[in-house]
């Protein structure tokens, strides 16, 4: 499929369903971002049609699955409080590892950083004191002072 029938399916969507978001506004109580929406949905039917052999650009499909998974990052930074904001790194390689495992198959040693960023993290957390606070600050504040 050319890549510019794929731009052109995620403006079709963003029109369909910004009209769908405006008419049944009162219906939702929560809103959505009908661009995450409309690339979430153009990666989705793109996966299906990758595993029935009808589409082949996983790149393509790799940058829209992270534009998903970047979106839900954005979610949890501006829902979390800044205690757990101390999680956004395993996070972030999280989602990365999922698309990842999805379009090339699951591996076992990625697996286990993951389990063992986790750990580290979760020790530093249920950890952080009056000394480590400087260190926890730091992990939070990382993406801020740039």
């Amino acid at each position: 499929m050319e890549f510019y029938f794929v731009l052109g399916g995620i403006l079709l969507l963003f029109f369909v369903l910004l009209g769908i978001k405006e008419f049944f506004s009162e219906k939702f109580k929560k809103k959505f971002c009908v661009i995450c929406a409309s690339v979430t949905l153009t990666w989705i039917i793109l996966l299906a049609l990758n595993l029935y052999g009808l589409f082949d650009d996983k790149i393509l499909l790799g940058i829209l699955m992270g534009h998903t998974s970047l979106g839900l990052f954005y979610i949890f930074e501006s829902n979390a409080s800044e205690k757990v904001k101390v999680f956004r790194l395993p996070l972030l390689l999280t989602f990365i590892s999922i698309i990842y495992f999805i379009l090339s198959g699951f591996e076992k040693i990625s697996f286990f950083i993951l389990i063992g960023l986790w750990f580290i993290f979760s020790v530093i957390f249920i950890f952080s004191n009056k000394k480590s606070k400087s260190f926890v600050n730091k992990l939070i504040e990382c993406c801020r002072n740039w």
